[in-house]
């Protein structure tokens, strides 16, 4: 199986929006209630914000993409949410968007803007039907080398601990539990999350 690596492009094709969710889906249905996947289409072909397509790369087999992740830097963090803030004024309206941008104020609780040095992933998800078959590591061992070459100091990434599976990935990379946090809002239903890093410089 032949796998390809590069940043996405708008007119790629495959559930890009469907891998993109299974990162989080319990946060991103509080955020978005129904409309999640549908607001994911939305950015990502937008191409600005966090999971607009010039900030994803993607893992393509037989030219569908079947895995994602957005990688970002604390240099790019405001234009990233910027971007995502005028996409979901754009989807949800001057009104619509109301609610959402009072929901996402507790997503600070378990995800906040990356440290100084720190390439950080969100948005990491893989086909179901090709898990175990190494695309995950692939992604993000082509993400660390790039790391490493721009000189980058450390990678991070926060994974829910309803997702022992990425954790265990994450760990056989090299990552470490940092600590874990708790959603600010209990009656969300959104799981805790527990910060992972891995020092990319002696």
């Amino acid at each position: 199986m032949e796998i390809e690596i590069r940043t996405a492009r708008a007119d790629d094709v495959g559930a890009i929006a469907e891998l993109m969710y299974s990162s989080g889906p319990d946060m991103y249905s509080y955020l978005y209630k129904s409309k999640a996947l549908d607001y994911l289409r939305y950015e990502f072909a937008s191409g600005i914000g966090f999971a607009g397509h010039p900030n994803v790369t993607v893992a393509l087999c037989d030219g569908e993409v079947v895995g994602t992740g957005c990688f970002y830097d604390r240099d790019n963090y405001e234009r990233l949410l910027k971007g995502s803030i005028k996409n979901m004024v754009g989807f949800f309206g001057y009104f619509g968007v109301v609610p959402v941008m009072l929901r996402s104020r507790h997503i600070k609780s378990v995800m906040r803007a990356p440290k100084p040095g720190e390439l950080y992933l969100s948005n990491f998800g893989v086909s179901d039907k090709l898990r175990s078959q190494g695309i995950g590591t692939k992604i993000i061992q082509h993400k660390l080398q790039e790391a490493r070459e721009k000189g980058y100091n450390l990678f991070g990434l926060d994974v829910s601990v309803a997702n022992p599976r990425g954790q265990a990935l994450y760990t056989r990379l090299g990552l470490q539990v940092m600590k874990e946090k708790h959603f600010s809002n209990p009656k969300a239903g959104v799981n805790s999350a527990r910060k992972m890093e891995l020092a990319l410089m002696p």
